[in-house]
């Protein structure tokens, strides 16, 4: 048995499958589920008809090839495969699908001890709480992507605890990623708990592929005769999504109304990067929200009307190189957070944690984090797995970001210099001197106080500051 969540990725394998498989079953179920191949992963998703019957049957074929060459030599591979008929059953409006291999009876044939006795209802527990395990997983990462002082982190909770508190269409101005998605599903989850949720890839859909990918959601609004229900799609890279697709999107809001919402999630950084923000703007993400709006189709790649409900409750994730003030409190989050799910089995307590030294904690800083988010909790992950003891050093962050230095700027970077003709200061000397201790007092700060630190950041030995100091 096995388990795919609402966005298609396999959460739970049954040690009698990973068994079937030929997976180990000594390990974490997680590491388990890490090391099932794409491919296979893939046949083991159900067909998107199932969200017109909420079952399916069919034959896979799981070639020994395409699994195992994963991280195995090539005296390894085979032509093998393991074939057998497979059942999906969708779990309702949860998104969820429950998957099994082998031969099924009818209801009838059941014993009545197996529904309700111990090999019944203690299944469908352990079901459930692996689920509710998994959205709770997702729900602490949201709320790290959430943790911060910075002005834009403290902008982020703000809008967040607005769009929580109603049902209203939401735009999630963020490139799409799996810190993103969960922000996304958090959303939706606090905001509508009992509707239902269909999460499509507007890259990937034209007007008829987003027809059948959109069916649970239209189905679950016209499910009643006499009345229509509420339902969600959530529609990542948007802003990619072809023209026919936008104007069928825009169609079914216009006929369902407010019983269709929907979760908009798509990333501006192209249009901000090409076209510059006329004066500075007291909140950016107004400023960036109404440069869009005000770009034409072509530019923004998403349709008037579409773009018009994106603003009815816009979110902007801001950039880590924007809030570089959080990335401590961020790094420490990540780490706890890592540290209990247990990546490295043996760490198994918060006492047991090791901390982040202060050059690990600068190269955090310093590091420019291209892929954000995401990219610091795989670097946290990946220095847990590495360290030796109770202290994480700069060397057992990856290679990419130990080794990152700030280079000087191009000439095209540099600043034309101003030349005043009256320039004029009243004594060199003095003004060194009151610039040397402007750079002293800043690094007494920020090594709070602490002398050798302090003459670590300005270059000079421990003595010498002393004697400025005294002076």
């Amino acid at each position: 048995m096995w388990i795919i969540d609402a966005v298609g990725d396999l959460i739970h394998l049954s040690p009698a499958m990973a068994e079937w498989l030929g997976k180990s079953t000594e390990t974490d179920e997680s590491q388990t589920v890490q090391t099932v191949s794409e491919q296979w992963v893939d046949a083991l998703r159900p067909d998107p008809s199932i969200r017109f019957r909420g079952h399916q049957t069919r034959q896979i074929t799981l070639s020994k090839h395409l699994g195992d060459s994963k991280g195995l030599g090539e005296s390894n591979l085979s032509d093998e495969a393991l074939t057998a008929v497979a059942h999906w059953i969708s779990l309702g409006n949860s998104g969820y699908t429950i998957g099994c291999v082998g031969e099924f009876l009818r209801d009838s044939e059941v014993p009545l001890s197996d529904w309700l006795g111990e090999g019944g209802l203690r299944q469908e527990s352990l079901l459930r709480e692996l689920i509710a395990k998994h959205q709770t997983s997702n729900a602490r990462t949201a709320d790290i992507l959430l943790a911060g002082e910075s002005d834009a982190a403290v902008l982020l909770r703000r809008r967040v605890t607005a769009a929580t508190s109603m049902r209203c269409h939401l735009g999630l101005f963020t490139p799409t990623n799996s810190s993103s998605r969960e922000l996304a599903l958090r959303l939706h989850d606090t905001s509508a708990p009992d509707e239902s949720l269909t999460v499509v890839d507007g890259a990937l859909m034209d007007a008829e592929l987003l027809e059948a990918y959109a069916a649970p959601a239209i189905q679950s609004i016209n499910q009643h005769d006499s009345h229509r229900s509420n339902a969600t799609l959530l529609i990542e890279r948007l802003d990619e999504m072809p023209d026919d697709a936008q104007l069928k999107l825009s169609q079914w809001v216009e006929v369902f109304g407010d019983h269709l919402r929907l979760i908009g999630m798509l990333d501006p950084a192209s249009v901000v990067d090409n076209h510059s923000h006329r004066g500075k703007p007291d909140d950016p993400l107004d400023a960036q929200i109404a440069e869009l709006t005000h770009m034409p189709q072509a530019v923004t790649g998403i349709a008037k009307p579409l773009m018009n409900l994106m603003r009815a409750m816009p979110i902007t994730v801001p950039r880590l190189k924007d809030r570089r003030e959080d990335i401590p409190t961020l790094a420490l989050a990540l780490l706890r957070e890592a540290h209990r799910s247990g990546q490295p089995q043996k760490r198994m307590s918060d006492s047991d944690m090791p901390r982040l030294g202060r050059d690990a904690m600068d190269a955090l800083t310093l590091y420019p984090w291209p892929n954000d988010f995401d990219e610091l909790a795989e670097a946290m992950a990946s220095a847990l797995g590495r360290v030796v003891g109770d202290r994480i050093g700069r060397d057992h962050l990856p290679l990419v970001i130990r080794s990152y230095r700030v280079g000087p700027r191009t000439e095209s970077e540099q600043e034309p210099e101003k030349i005043e003709n009256n320039f004029r200061i009243e004594s060199l000397d003095e003004a060194v001197q009151k610039y040397e201790r402007k750079l002293i007092d800043q690094a007494m700060e920020a090594s709070q106080g602490n002398k050798a630190e302090a003459a670590r950041r300005l270059g000079i030995s421990r003595a010498r500051l002393l004697r400025k100091l005294d002076g």
